[in-house]
């Protein structure tokens, strides 16, 4: 059973990493939002919809290494 989890671990980590690589973490300035003395007041509604959406699988592939790195772990502590 160790094995198994161990190689689902591995394939949810290979797969958040690549959602990262592509979509960016989800963790920055939203489209509209500002820093210091720059804004992004005229965005259309299209560029906040793919901003959404990149957000959603930002999350979704940092949560998918999160729950890879546990099924590892589990894999490792399952071992006798």
């Amino acid at each position: 059973m160790g094995k198994v989890l161990n190689i689902f671990g591995l394939f949810f980590n290979l797969g958040g990493v690549l959602l990262l690589f592509v979509f960016g973490m989800p963790i920055r300035v939203a489209t509209g939002g500002s820093i210091g003395t720059w804004t992004t007041a005229d965005v259309h509604f299209q560029v906040k919809k793919f901003d959404d959406i990149y957000n959603g699988l930002g999350w979704i592939g940092l949560l998918a290494i999160i729950f890879g790195t546990l099924l590892q772990a589990i894999a490792v502590l399952d071992q006798k």
